[in-house]
């Protein structure tokens, strides 16, 4: 039998982290919050980095980021967590977006994307073209800024970076969508959540 994966989890300061808990558990993985200033536990075999707000200029690259991405660790980052992972690898911080929803209304906002064939969460979604899908975020990134050595694989009609990955063997991925709520993204985007936990197996 195979053991429960481990998956580290650093929430945006402040957020609650219960639904992005609950994401690595519809995987089957066990959950390990750390706060945003500690080192990556022993025995975890991946790293979900997620927040709802914005990214801040006063905001710092956890630790356990740098840990995990220098490991060759699968990671994902969701709406600030993609923020993150950018900035972690030389990119530039996102900028005020008008038109993207706000994660603070009850209701999500949807929008149009375009995803690109043949890059990791197209085909890990097992997907590419126009699609659908929920939008409440009130910053984000432009293709400028997008860190060398990332590449830029979904985006929105506006030319918003929706979604980020590192091409090669390693799995990090950075989506701007909030990937962790299942029941409002489309069919087959819960495969992101799915692959993370399948990939930190030890």
């Amino acid at each position: 039998m195979t053991d429960q994966a481990r998956v580290a989890l650093i929430v945006r300061p402040g957020e609650n982290p219960d639904p992005f808990v609950a994401a690595i558990q519809y995987g089957d993985g066990k959950a390990v919050h750390i706060a945003e200033d500690e080192e990556l536990p022993a025995g975890v075999g991946g790293l979900l980095v997620a927040g709802e707000g914005g990214y801040e200029v006063s905001d710092s690259v956890p630790p356990a980021l740098k840990s995990a991405i220098n490991a060759g660790y699968p990671v994902l980052g969701i709406g600030w967590g993609m923020h993150v992972v950018n900035i972690a690898l030389g990119g530039q911080p996102p900028i005020e977006l008008i038109g993207h929803g706000d994660p603070n209304n009850e209701e999500i906002s949807k929008h149009t994307l375009f995803m690109a064939p043949g890059g990791k969460v197209g085909y890990t979604i097992a997907g590419s073209g126009w699609v659908t899908v929920p939008s409440a975020h009130t910053h984000g990134l432009m293709p400028a800024q997008v860190a060398d050595g990332l590449l830029a694989s979904v985006y929105a009609e506006d030319q918003v970076v929706e979604a980020i990955e590192k091409p090669g063997r390693e799995w990090l991925i950075g989506v701007q969508w909030p990937a962790h709520l299942t029941d409002s993204t489309p069919k087959g985007f819960d495969s992101l959540l799915l692959a993370l936990v399948e990939r930190s197996v030890q």
